[in-house]
């Protein structure tokens, strides 16, 4: 067991998992032991397998915090099922009142759910036990830019920096802040950062691909989320950006159009991917398509200001003139700012 952990610590959960295996009677397994065995078989992305022996580990011993604190992390990211991990982590404060890992969890995963009051009663109690800690900041600098407090979250970014320059996880947030904030060159000097320091880390080439997108560098752009794609083959929002960017640029849209069919397969809900699909369609001059899929999105979310905006533009270049205003009036009065969007794709009427 203590040559599992050893290894586990190192991060080759794989051979971690031979140890375990080796050490654990299963006639009489110890909670302890399951959960270690259930870290490294999350670690190695087998979730269920780690879910059960996370459970068993909880049934033989529910006064042990570890497993209610593993199963709640892997609830939350692998699942994303975040209120069944708010319990989990409950129960890990119950049992451990200044828990920061768990506080910290659980305040992500509060706001992940939008419910920020709690969230950062969490983060704030994380960041005044542990001071010191990088994650209390950069959570907390999640948490704050979800809500929209871009100033405090970039304060939190910048106080995570403070105790690690080289913190990743600080490094690319701040970066994806400024780029979807309109600061695009201070978000391509963080993630040059972030991608010195780590060179295989697909997010960071994902976002500063966003990065000069905003600033219409589409061929980097390109380069960058295919970058992030040979990094990772199952990144549904890099193949939609690189999608939206290869059919803005019009060099190539039939490549386009499969990265949209990538992304759509990817994510079958996501409806930035309709909404994107739908740009494409009206950029192939084929406006009663991309009516179809604008009201795809438009039926899960009706105030989706750039699909109602696009499909007025479909209806429009169908001769239904007065459908495609009154959509085109309904998005206006959503985001004012969205026909000038709309002329920045090079799609207008």
């Amino acid at each position: 067991m203590a040559m599992g952990d050893t290894i586990l610590a190192s991060g080759d959960y794989l051979e971690a998992l031979k140890h375990y295996d080796s050490a654990i009677d299963p006639m009489q397994p110890n909670a302890l032991a399951l959960y270690r065995r259930g870290a490294a078989l999350d670690g190695l992305g087998q979730s269920d397998r780690a879910l059960k022996d996370y459970n068993q580990a909880i049934r033989l011993d529910p006064k042990q915090p570890l497993a209610f604190y593993g199963r709640g992390i892997l609830l939350a990211t692998r699942d994303r099922a975040y209120t069944r991990a708010i319990s989990d982590f409950d129960k890990v404060i119950q049992l451990e009142p200044n828990n920061v890992d768990a506080l910290i969890h659980r305040g992500d995963a509060y706001g992940q759910l939008g419910d920020f009051g709690h969230a950062l009663v969490d983060l704030n109690r994380a960041v005044e036990l542990a001071p010191d800690d990088v994650e209390t900041h950069v959570y907390r600098g999640l948490a704050n830019n979800r809500r929209g407090e871009n100033k405090l979250a970039v304060a939190d970014f910048e106080a995570a920096l403070k105790i690690d320059p080289r913190n990743i996880d600080a490094l690319r947030n701040r970066g994806a802040l400024y780029a979807t904030s309109g600061q695009p060159d201070l978000a391509i000097r963080d993630l040059n950062a972030s991608i010195a320091i780590l060179i295989n880390d697909p997010l960071s080439f994902y976002n500063r691909g966003y990065a000069y997108f905003a600033k219409r560098d589409y061929e980097m752009a390109i380069a960058d989320y295919s970058t992030a794609i040979s990094l990772d083959a199952n990144f549904g929002l890099a193949f939609n950006n690189r999608c939206l960017t290869r059919t803005i640029d019009g060099k190539d849209l039939v490549a386009a159009m499969a990265d949209c069919d990538k992304a759509l397969k990817l994510m079958p809900y996501n409806l930035e991917v309709r909404i994107t699909r739908g740009f494409i369609y009206l950029k192939l001059g084929d406006p009663a398509i991309a009516i179809v899929e604008y009201n795809a999105a438009l039926e899960v979310d009706p105030n989706r200001a750039l699909a109602l905006y696009g499909r007025g533009l479909a209806k429009i270049r169908m001769g239904r003139a007065a459908d495609g205003q009154s959509d085109q009036a309904a998005a206006r009065v959503l985001d004012p700012t969205v026909e000038r969007q709309f002329s920045s794709y090079d799609l207008t009427e």
